[in-house]
């Protein structure tokens, strides 16, 4: 196994728990500087195009270039001229786009990151010359997939979340008391007035069983409740697996009751206050 072999190898390993955790913000200056250690480069850094007029270094190493602001429009038409694929020097250019970063250093990679909510560039470089071969530079695609495979699903991720909080405010928002049962007898969920109604401590995730105990106290509460078990049988026994307003006679209140199967994941319950 090569150096370059091994080195993609051990970035793909390390970085392996990045596909769950998938936090952006410490991913890359993590894996800036692992990279930095497994190919032995004198600098390493991020340069992010903030804007049409600002690149900002950032995750840098050695430290003090840190905050550096340099003009990018010689770096995108750098980044142009190779189509944003991978750049290697060798033998870095007498005069180039970086000239204020790779100062009395000899070769250099310049890795493009263009994903959802990061526009950068990766910089490496080293003291002495460096031969890029086809191993090298295989290695080092691996790498770029990496990057782009990790921020394209913490982008993902956090659409999901953020559909998933509004989503998860507007049902506890509902007035009617909803639960969620799936199938698979691992997971439930009950909004806002589902906890109130079946004497919860709190709304959200709950066991499946947790929820068939409460929701069994409240059926035999019920003054009906031998007419809400034999309808409940045959909810169960239906081909739709579907049931709608039926009345619960709860002391104090009466409660109309539907179920509905959810996309063949689950059950969901509905409870409306009447009286």
């Amino acid at each position: 196994m090569t150096r370059w072999e091994r080195t993609a190898l051990t970035f793909i390993s390390q970085t392996s728990d990045w596909d769950r955790n998938l936090d952006t913000t410490s991913f890359l200056p993590f894996s800036i500087s692992l990279l930095r250690e497994l190919l032995g480069a004198y600098i390493s850094l991020q340069l992010d195009f903030e804007d049409a007029y600002t690149a900002k270094v950032k995750a840098a190493s050695p430290s003090y270039l840190n905050d550096l602001i340099l003009n990018p429009d010689p770096l995108t038409a750098l980044l142009e001229q190779h189509h944003y694929k991978a750049i290697y020097w060798s033998q870095i250019p007498e005069r180039n786009a970086l000239d204020d970063l790779l100062q009395a250093l000899s070769s250099a990679v310049i890795l493009p990151v263009k994903e959802p909510g990061v526009n950068a560039l990766i910089l490496f470089g080293w003291s002495e010359p460096q031969s890029f071969d086809a191993s090298a530079r295989e290695c080092l695609e691996i790498i770029r997939c990496r990057f782009k495979e990790i921020l394209q699903q913490s982008h993902t991720q956090r659409i999901v979340n953020i559909t998933m909080s509004r989503f998860t405010a507007i049902m506890h928002t509902i007035p009617q008391a909803l639960v969620f049962i799936s199938n698979d007898g691992h997971s439930g969920w009950v909004n806002t007035a589902a906890a109130s109604l079946l004497d919860l401590d709190s709304s959200g995730e709950q066991p499946p069983h947790v929820l068939s105990t409460v929701m069994g106290k409240l059926i035999n509460s019920a003054e009906n409740k031998e007419v809400i078990n034999k309808e409940a049988l045959l909810l169960f026994t239906s081909p739709d697996s579907k049931m709608k307003d039926m009345k619960w006679e709860i002391p104090g209140n009466t409660l109309s009751v539907s179920c509905m199967p959810v996309d063949g994941i689950g059950r969901l319950w509905e409870f409306k206050r009447i009286t």
